[in-house]
């Protein structure tokens, strides 16, 4: 009768040892911290300075998620630092930086204590956009665009408040669809300086006319000057 209760308590014990075990190792390979790198880029969104260029950032996204070596790529939302967060080591030189020197983008990896201010907010609603969901900054990026087109024809008297926001709805509309598709950074380019500049002008002749349209371009075309 004690040797049967020996054995088992041994057998109790054996167990609860094997159960403890089992859980710290979980518990160690679970809290074993991120590779995290943050990169300081240049994608500041020219027509709302104080978010980033969903445009300009998410093709570099996308493909840095592609990468079985990455886990997770983001945006913050000033468009001033890029993060990956790394399924194993960091690996900047062999699989960050020709993506980054693909799509055109200047970087340079931060250190402490400037990664350690990253980390504070890494991740948080609002204040981070992964991959895709950059899509975010370009909607607001298009609200803002069509804000200012009427901000600046309003103040001379060149529209009345009812056309001003008949084109602020239709420039809106135009660069929420425009602005989340995929693009180079040289059809980016290529793009502001031609397509998107026809399409507030077919938007303007559509609402006021085309010689109304016509003589409002070429006042701002002289003060440009």
């Amino acid at each position: 009768m004690k040797k049967t209760a020996g054995h088992s308590i041994v057998v109790l014990t054996l167990v609860a040892l094997a159960f403890t075990s089992s859980n710290l190792a979980g518990q160690t390979k679970n809290s074993m911290p991120e590779k995290i790198s943050f990169y300081e880029v240049p994608l500041v969104c020219g027509a709302a300075p104080d978010i980033g260029c969903g445009s300009r950032a998410k093709p570099a996204l996308l493909e840095m998620e592609k990468d079985p070596a990455i886990k997770e790529a983001w945006l913050n939302r000033a468009g001033t630092v890029y993060a990956i967060v790394w399924n194993k080591s960091s690996q900047t030189k062999r699989i960050a930086r020709p993506i980054f020197k693909k799509y055109q983008i200047e970087f340079s990896e931060l250190r402490e204590p400037e990664k350690m201010n990253q980390l504070a907010t890494f991740r948080q609603e609002g204040k981070w956009y992964r991959g895709a969901a950059v899509d975010r900054l370009s909607l607001e990026e298009a609200e803002r665009l069509g804000q200012k087109v009427v901000d600046m024809l309003l103040p001379g008297g060149h529209i009345t408040p009812e056309e001003a926001a008949a084109i602020q709805k239709d420039v809106t509309a135009y660069f929420k669809e425009e602005l989340v598709k995929l693009r180079t950074f040289e059809e980016l380019c290529e793009d502001s300086e031609t397509k998107f500049q026809q399409a507030i002008i077919g938007i303007g002749e559509k609402h006021l006319g085309k010689e109304r349209t016509e003589k409002i371009a070429e006042l701002f075309g002289q003060h440009k000057e």
